[in-house]
Parts: C-alpha cells; sequence; structure tokens
C-alpha cells in the first residue's frame, strides 16, 4: 500500500522533469538564420521550403516562409551553412556558404525567380559586422586566431583582451584562469559558459574548465545589452563552444616545447659562471573527429559524429640562488669560527670580538 502511494508522486515528478527539459537550455550558443521569400515582384511568398544545411556535417534542417514571407531557422550549431529556397512555380534559389558564429543572427533573403523563364538568382546577405535584429555589444574570437596566435600556457581567455572594453582583471585576490574585466565590471561579475551549460566556479566566479585551443570552435564576449537568458551576472558573459565532429575525420597533432637550451643565459649567471637553468615546460596533446559508422545493413536514421581531444604538460622550474657560503665541518660540529676568514684563515673581526669579549670565548 505504502508502495503504490509512492509510486504516484515518483511517476509525476518524472513526467514534470521531461516536460520541462527543454527549459533547462535557456542560454544557448547557437546561432540562427531569418530572412524574407519574394517573387520577382517584391510580392511575399508564402509557404516556401527552406534548407538550411550544414556543410561539414551534411545535416539538414527544413522550415517553411510564414504568410508576410518570413521564415527563421533556429537552434543552429555554429559552423559554415548553405541555404535553399523552393516553392512550386518557382525556380530554386541558393545562398553560398556563409560561417555562423555564436549568438549570430544571419539574415538572408531571397528573391525567387519564376520557373522557366530565367537562371538568374537574386540572393542578398548581409553583412555580418551588421545585426539588426538583435542588440547585443560582443566579439568573437575564432578557431585560426585561437590555434595561431601565441599563448602562453594556452589559456585561450588570454585572447579576451583583444576585444574592445576588455582588461586585465582589477581584483588581485581572483586568481581564476582567465579573470578580465569587461566594460568596466568586476571580474567575479563574469558568467563563463561552456556549450551552453554554466560554467562559473560558485566559490571564485571564476572559469571552472578551461578547454585547450585546439577544442575549440570559438568563444564570444558579450558585453553589453545581451538578452534575459543571459541574466546571471551584469558583469559580461565569456561562452565557448567547443568542436564537433564532421563528416570527414580529421585531427590534430601537437608539441610545444620551452627550454633552457634555446635560451640565452642570466646575467647573474654568466657573471658568477653558474649554470643555465630556467622553466622546462613540454605541452602536447592532439585531437580527432569524424562521424560514427554505421553498416549499411542497419537503418539509419539519424547521423552521429564524434570528437576528442587531449592535452597534456610536464613542467619543472629550476632556479638558481646564486653564490651562497657555507659553514665548514668544524663550524657545524666543534663551532669553531677560527678559519672563519674569506682566505681561509682567522677572521680578523670575528677574532676581535672575542678579545672584546671574553665571555663568548
Amino acid at each position: 500500500m505504502l508502495a503504490r502511494k509512492l509510486l504516484f508522486p515518483v511517476i509525476l515528478f518524472a513526467v514534470i522533469a521531461t516536460l520541462l527539459a527543454p527549459a533547462l537550455y535557456a542560454q544557448d550558443a547557437t546561432a540562427r538564420i531569418v530572412g524574407t521569400v519574394t517573387d520577382p515582384s517584391g510580392a511575399v511568398v508564402a509557404g516556401a521550403s527552406i534548407t538550411v544545411t550544414n556543410v561539414d556535417t551534411g545535416v539538414q534542417n527544413t522550415v517553411k516562409s510564414e504568410r508576410n514571407g518570413d521564415y527563421t531557422a533556429n537552434q543552429l550549431p555554429i559552423g559554415a551553412y548553405k541555404v535553399t529556397a523552393s516553392k512550386e512555380g518557382f525556380a530554386v534559389a541558393a545562398s553560398p556558404a556563409y560561417k555562423l558564429l555564436i549568438n549570430q543572427n544571419q539574415r538572408i533573403d531571397f528573391k525567387l525567380a519564376v520557373a522557366g523563364t530565367t537562371q538568374s538568382i537574386n540572393v542578398t546577405i548581409q553583412a555580418a559586422q551588421i545585426d539588426t535584429i538583435s542588440s547585443t555589444v560582443g566579439g568573437s574570437v575564432t578557431e585560426r586566431p585561437l590555434v595561431d596566435l601565441p599563448l602562453d600556457g594556452r589559456n585561450i581567455l588570454d585572447l579576451a583582451r583583444l576585444q574592445p572594453g576588455v582588461t586585465t582583471g582589477n581584483n588581485p585576490g581572483n586568481t581564476s584562469a582567465g579573470s578580465v574585466s569587461i566594460a568596466g565590471g568586476r571580474t567575479d561579475s563574469v558568467t563563463y559558459l561552456l556549450d551552453g551549460g554554466n560554467n562559473t566556479n560558485l566559490l571564485s566566479n571564476g572559469v571552472l574548465f578551461n578547454p585547450n585551443p585546439d577544442a575549440v570552435e570559438e568563444f564570444r564576449i558579450l558585453e553589453n545589452n545581451y538578452s534575459a537568458e543571459y541574466g546571471r551576472n551584469g558583469g559580461g558573459v565569456i561562452t565557448i563552444v567547443t568542436k564537433g565532429g564532421t563528416s570527414h575525420y580529421h585531427g590534430t597533432l601537437y608539441e610545444f616545447n620551452r627550454n633552457p637550451s634555446f635560451e640565452a643565459n642570466d646575467y647573474f649567471n654568466k657573471v658568477n659562471s653558474l649554470p643555465r637553468v630556467g622553466l622546462r615546460r613540454n605541452q602536447f596533446g592532439g585531437t580527432i573527429g569524424g562521424e560514427i559508422f554505421v553498416p549499411k545493413i542497419l537503418p539509419r536514421k539519424d547521423r552521429n559524429f564524434f570528437f576528442f581531444s587531449y592535452e597534456g604538460q610536464r613542467q619543472t622550474n629550476a632556479e638558481n640562488p646564486g653564490v651562497q657560503t657555507v659553514p665548514t665541518t668544524a663550524q657545524i660540529q666543534n663551532g669553531d669560527f677560527s678559519q672563519a676568514g674569506a682566505d681561509g684563515g682567522p677572521d680578523p673581526a670575528v677574532a676581535q670580538f672575542l678579545s672584546d669579549n671574553p665571555y663568548f670565548q
């Protein structure tokens, strides 16, 4: 009887959790494509099929234009996309490939020609630098700068300071990686997101996990006027999106080495004829991604991809304290400082001190 009473609340909780699951993805790291479909006279075309194709994976999303000719393709993972528009009685129109960034709203308008009358297709793409849909102020750092620019320690968030309004952290107590001030805000008021999930350390409000540059597709800094979905902190948002697999296998291998053998000796070491010492650091790793192979004899409704990344680090840091005077055996065992002079003989200062102070003898 007790089991039956407990069963209903458990089932009810499971149903509510399932229904509310989509709401857990409030802070999105995707992009969207919007536009309007018209005919040669400029009249809107309703019911046109808009197919958005990811160039790297081949995954397609299809939407319909509404009564006013507008269409919206939401929840698009960042990457390169081609868009085609078709409608019975009109020629098919296609756009060139265009790369979408995090939180970007890309407008692609189509003017469909009447089928069989012309081969000229007019597809307009609004410049990505001007976002007329969202009022968010921010900037992105994409894959090539992440990999190509020199990074001491390979901390990708060091590149955040390349964006306007981003400066080094103004809170010396916050030592978390990537502590920056955005638009004059506090370093502990920045929200960090990773693939749409919260990546903020709840104790220090610094970044929790910082992927290596070869595993990151892009990170974007939202400085001002961002929408309510990013409402946790008021000091800015840094959202990171990792790479994913594509329809072609791809990967990288790397090794970054820092060794005293490649550096000039320290000035003071040379003056004192001391050996060369310093930092020895090896950062190594690799990535691999692709499509999960499914035999043709098995039913295949969806396409599945994978991406794996690993980075290791080995580091030693030796320091040379310089020339140091160490006690002799007589001094250590017997307290005999009679031969403590610079030339190995008696020290005149010590001899004079003992002569003046017989008590210490």
